[in-house]
């Protein structure tokens, strides 16, 4: 059986693009498929696979689901690239709405590759408390995040360090992703993050950006705009004084668009 799909990225964070009214063939889009369709040895290759589908109420809704099968609520560097498939499918306009596991989100394109994605409001779950030596919060900001300070971003090992705090009890038993950010300069933030379900240092993650400049605007008095450094680019954030407004801006990129025989997976 053969299936369509695009592969896409956002800063760095790769994606398999499906749509749900491509694969209906398809009995159950479920964690041991996702697993084999991730595989960068036998599959396509992805952090994460996007299965879009009509919605009744808004343009579309996405699902995220991590390479190895877990659902998550929400991936802002994937609904960036989700927003672009569709836009370049003609399926929505240049502005739209669609559901993600953490509700309702409005995006725009803004060019041929940059989306502009309004977040859910970050919020604290935790004062600052320490795990594993670091001191931080858990934050929600879609997905749960644990931002971190550090002074010097290179000096830590974000996969050793980041592990350890999503598999302590303090986060048993869902765990949590880990963002480790410095600061760059007056409205800048520099984020390593160690994400839960692909268990390995990212080379971005968009609401754990939002998670570490939320928590750095709250510690450090920026206000308006944060400009975030990833390592596989770049993100801006802006937000009002409450943080009840808050747009993510990045980079999204379509690569190409094949079809995979899944009984050779």
């Amino acid at each position: 059986m053969d299936i369509p799909f695009t592969k896409a990225h956002g800063t760095g964070n790769d994606f398999i693009i499906l749509y749900s009214e491509d694969v209906l063939s398809i009995d159950d889009i479920n964690e041991d498929l996702i697993q084999l369709l991730c595989n960068r040895r036998t599959g396509i290759g992805a952090d994460g696979l996007l299965l879009l589908s009509p919605d009744k109420t808004l343009d579309f809704k996405m699902d995220y689901y991590n390479n190895d099968g877990s659902w998550e609520t929400m991936c802002a560097n994937g609904a960036r690239c989700a927003v672009l498939y569709m836009y370049h499918r003609g399926l929505i306009k240049n502005k739209t709405a669609f559901y993600a596991g953490d509700g309702p989100h409005d995006a725009e394109v803004v060019n041929d590759n940059n989306i502009r994605l309004k977040m859910k409001s970050p919020e604290y779950k935790t004062n600052s408390i320490k795990v594993e030596g670091f001191e931080g919060c858990h934050v929600d900001s879609g997905a749960r995040h644990f931002a971190v300070p550090v002074d010097n971003l290179s000096e830590i090992n974000v996969y050793k360090s980041g592990r350890k705090i999503r598999y302590s009890n303090e986060f048993s038993p869902k765990g949590i992703n880990v963002n480790f950010y410095t600061e760059l300069g007056p409205n800048s933030i520099h984020v390593k993050t160690y994400e839960k379900g692909i268990e390995k240092m990212m080379l971005s993650c968009g609401s754990g950006s939002v998670a570490a400049a939320y928590h750095a605007s709250q510690t450090l008095g920026i206000q308006n705009s944060i400009d975030v450094t990833v390592p596989g680019g770049e993100l801006n954030i802006e937000f009002d004084t409450n943080w009840e407004d808050v747009w993510l801006t990045g980079l999204a990129i379509l690569l190409f668009t094949s079809t995979i025989h899944l009984d050779n997976l």
